[in-house]
């Protein structure tokens, strides 16, 4: 399906926000388990209650507001880029 440029970067950019939005509640979830010592995290199969595992459960988060942020801050033309590069890759498949 082709749109065009300017619905496209909009597009990206409430995906963005969707991104920062769910990121920040599962932080906010995160840091809960963080600071709670009786939280146990399965990790695997193995149940642990360690830093180490509590920290591995809040580095998804984080990934999805760093990605939220890049995608609500980033230019415009690199945003066409994306979508030029998107729609030379996608012909390839449709003959178009």
């Amino acid at each position: 399906m082709y749109l065009p440029v300017d619905v496209y970067k909009n597009i990206l950019r409430f995906i963005g926000v969707l991104f920062i939005c769910v990121g920040g509640i599962f932080v906010f979830s995160a840091f809960e388990t963080l600071f709670d010592p009786s939280v146990v995290i399965n990790l695997n199969g193995v149940e642990r209650n360690d830093a180490e595992a509590k920290m591995f459960s809040l580095m998804l988060p984080l990934v999805f507001i760093f990605v939220g942020l890049a995608l609500c801050i980033s230019k415009g033309e690199t945003l066409t880029n994306i979508h030029k590069d998107r729609e030379t890759f996608w012909s390839i498949f449709h003959g178009k």
